[in-house]
């Protein structure tokens, strides 16, 4: 269950413990490696769900285009 962090009078944090999988718990660690916190790999994540969310349920579609100009639609959610 998250709490919530108000000592900071600009800003609520919430603090979260989660389980993870190995998979992720390996990407987080590799993004470690290249300067970016667990938190920001978070935030990161989260927004990116954002986006596809308002994207897709405003109809619109997420696509993916390889090097050589192939394209995919995403369908995460």
């Amino acid at each position: 269950m998250p709490t919530e962090n108000t000592t900071d009078t600009t800003q609520t944090t919430t603090r979260l413990s989660v389980n993870i999988n190995t998979d992720t718990a390996a990407f987080l660690k590799r993004n470690k490696q290249r300067g970016i916190s667990l938190t920001e790999s978070i935030r990161r994540a989260i927004a990116l769900m954002e986006l596809v969310e308002r994207e897709t349920s405003g109809g619109n579609q997420v696509l993916i285009r390889s090097k050589n100009g192939d394209m995919r639609q995403l369908l995460l959610f």
